[in-house]
């Protein structure tokens, strides 16, 4: 089996018509199918945030996708402290703007016990460098 991480962009776009990402995002979908898709906490909490749960008819889309597949979520406790420290590094020192999930993300793509083989992201800037070290494929 081949895992897939998710940002959380793809699941506004996916869910919300009106997300300037939305035609993209549903052309994504067809990889949904043939991967299991490795969903961590902090981006469900980033996608459920007061904007998007004010939409039902997008919310409703959202809760029925993830009823209705296997998704493995991954507890953020392990890489909180890191991404924590990353996020206010790399935005205040390194000239480079990271929010703590993009931080927490680029951790997860880099620990050496979590499979990941492909990253669903309209955000490849973040993610090029952690992707190309650990050969993640961009979908």
């Amino acid at each position: 089996m081949e895992y897939a991480l998710i940002d959380t962009g793809v699941w506004y776009g996916v869910f919300d018509p009106n997300d300037r990402y939305f035609s993209q995002a549903t052309s994504m979908t067809e990889y949904f199918d043939h991967v299991e898709l490795v969903v961590p906490w902090p981006t469900v909490y980033e996608t459920l945030h007061t904007h998007f749960v004010r939409k039902k008819p997008a919310l409703h889309r959202f809760e029925k996708f993830l009823k209705s597949r296997k998704i493995t979520y991954i507890d953020d406790v392990k890489y909180r402290d890191d991404a924590l420290q990353d996020a206010l590094e790399f935005s205040l020192r390194k000239g480079r703007p990271l929010s703590m999930v993009d931080c927490l993300m680029r951790r997860i793509l880099d620990d050496q016990n979590v499979k990941i083989d492909y990253l669903l992201t309209f955000n490849r800037r973040d993610f090029f460098d952690v992707c190309h070290k650990n050969r993640v494929e961009f979908l």
